[in-house]
């Protein structure tokens, strides 16, 4: 016995807009998790809790911190890891450099996001922005000094406005103000300082 055509044919469009919901839901709630970030802090990842939903990170001033995590925290910048609570990422993560967008204040900070920045040594500048790339591609500071540095502005530079988390070449280039006290943390790349995180002081 031969199957309708239509009966098929109504299958597949069930099929189809099932396999779509679920790519739609997963989309929005990454961007959920992505919007919720508030702050973002540039550390060495030393230990991920799976048990306890924690992860220990040592900050550049050598101060240890402990945070929570969500179920949904992204992993970005790491082949086959999306999020914190997969199996790979304490392998994949900890004693690397990230950079974790989190939620809260003191000990309640939780972690929304990590992005990746592999054996990388992070250095810390602190200036004044006295001019931004109109496409977003790096930004000047003037130091205490009066000296002017230009860090370049990568397509995963994070910046923590102090209202929210901005990622992005454009949306960094937008998130950065003439006159605005800030500090950068970067790596030195092949001759140029590259900024992977700009916080507003």
């Amino acid at each position: 016995m031969q199957t309708p055509l239509r009966y098929l044919t109504a299958l597949a469009c069930i099929t189809f807009a099932h396999t779509a919901s679920v790519a739609i839901a997963q989309t929005s709630q990454h961007q959920s998790h992505a919007a919720r970030a508030e702050h973002a802090v540039a550390a060495e990842l030393k230990n991920i809790d799976h048990g306890a939903k924690t992860l220990v990170i040592r900050t550049a001033d050598g101060t240890e911190e402990t945070l929570k995590f969500v179920a949904g925290a992204t992993v970005r910048g790491v082949t086959d890891v999306a999020h914190v609570t997969d199996v790979a990422a304490k392998a994949a993560l900890e004693g690397a450099a990230v950079v974790v967008s989190y939620t809260g204040e003191g000990v309640a900070k939780t972690a929304v996001g990590i992005d990746h920045l592999g054996k990388r040594t992070l250095k810390l500048a602190q200036g004044a922005i006295v001019r931004v790339d109109e496409g977003g591609k790096y930004v000047v500071i003037k130091t205490a000094s009066g000296v002017e540095e230009t860090y370049d502005l990568t397509k995963d530079c994070v910046v923590d406005t102090g209202r929210g988390v901005e990622r992005g070449v454009r949306a960094s280039g937008a998130a950065l103000k003439h006159g605005a006290d800030v500090t950068i943390h970067y790596s030195e790349e092949g001759g140029k300082k590259v900024a992977h995180l700009v916080k507003h002081l």
